[in-house]
């Protein structure tokens, strides 16, 4: 029972970051400032611990990120 009940648990938590993460529209690459669309190459490419979330292209630019060049967000 138990088991089962750490397996319920650990599948809402789960469940809960992956839709923020779909939420984001904006994936923002911490080490080099730059944000893309959560579909660019780029950010595909991008480690996962330098990913930040934004939910608009406002909310990027307002923390200090540039625009990819590529998919210009």
């Amino acid at each position: 029972m138990k088991k089962f009940l750490a397996a319920i648990v650990a599948l809402v938590v789960l469940t809960a970051s992956v839709t923020a993460v779909l939420a984001s529209s904006y994936v923002g690459n911490s080490t080099s400032r730059k944000f893309h669309y959560a579909n660019c190459a780029h950010a595909r490419k991008m480690n996962q611990k330098n990913r930040v979330y934004f939910n608009s292209r406002n909310e990027a630019v307002k923390a200090g990120y540039v625009a990819c060049k590529k998919c210009k967000p």
